[in-house]
């Protein structure tokens, strides 16, 4: 079980060599084919002292300035990637998490980046990962800040007994079975831990040869996201892995908190699954 096509997606006003450098390594260990894309919509607004073509003009603009950007990055990113077959590119002017989604259907892994020191969140130009999250049906990876290449030989897997964990468990197993040691997370809340429960899933885990215990960890005061993410600080690990949970609150699909901590906490790498 391994990946075979990893998909990644390049903001127009990032930098692209860390974010490549990344990924690259990711496909290269896995064997995986890499599929780099780009979307952007021009940042255009009318205003009503702007006439019919004025503003065709202004947008053509954009969208040839867009354009520019986007073979500047293709030409940056082959610097790197001369000679390797298995990296594509492929550029749209249209809406970034949107492009992510329809190209996500040929792609076992989707990787995503957060936005860099001084980029604009503008999600016209960079990916709203929480709406790829819930959309793709892919797993997404998180890099952590550092864009440093995913070792991953100590994953802790924040469990809970529900479907998303479930899913994510069996999303992350190419990477499970090349760590070295896998956790099995439990935060205690107001309820008592199921431990058979976690007998079962080290016990699913090993029966796919990863090397997997279990661990209880007690909830410290304020957000589980914050203990979960501290104690794979102290295991030493490089990865987290967790379901995504969202509900719907006033027709807006939101995610709950755990789950919040780890889209905004990038101090580690995040392998989320909906």
């Amino acid at each position: 079980m391994t990946f075979k096509s990893i998909l990644t997606h390049f903001d127009i006003d990032a930098q692209p060599d860390h974010r490549f450098t990344f990924a690259i390594n990711l496909a290269e260990r896995c064997n995986a084919e890499l599929a780099c894309i780009s979307a952007a919509q021009p940042l255009f607004v009318i205003e009503p002292s702007i006439g019919p073509t004025s503003g065709t003009k202004i947008m053509r603009e954009e969208m040839e300035a867009v354009e520019t950007r986007q073979r500047d990055l293709h030409e940056r990113i082959m610097r790197h990637a001369p000679f390797r077959n298995h990296v594509s590119w492929q550029t749209k002017a249209a809406d970034p998490a949107t492009f992510v989604v329809e190209n996500a259907r040929a792609a076992d892994l989707i990787v995503l980046f957060d936005v860099e020191k001084g980029q604009a969140r503008d999600y016209r130009r960079t990916v709203n990962i929480p709406d790829v999250l819930l959309s793709a049906g892919r797993p997404v990876l998180l890099p952590s800040a550092s864009r440093a290449p995913l070792e991953a030989q100590t994953i802790v897997i924040a469990w809970k007994d529900t479907k998303e964990s479930r899913r994510a468990i069996v999303d992350a197993m190419p990477l499970l079975i090349l760590a070295q040691d896998v956790v099995v997370l439990s935060i205690e809340e107001s309820h008592p831990i199921d431990e058979q429960a976690l007998n079962d899933v080290v016990r699913f885990l090993s029966r796919h040869s990863v090397p997997a215990r279990s661990i209880i960890e007690p909830r410290q005061t304020g957000d589980a996201g914050m203990t979960i993410i501290e104690a794979a600080d102290r295991l030493a690990a490089d990865l987290i892995v967790a379901g995504a949970y969202s509900h719907n609150r006033f027709r807006e699909r939101v995610f709950g908190g755990i789950t919040r901590t780890l889209l905004h906490n990038n101090a580690i790498n995040r392998l989320l699954s909906n």
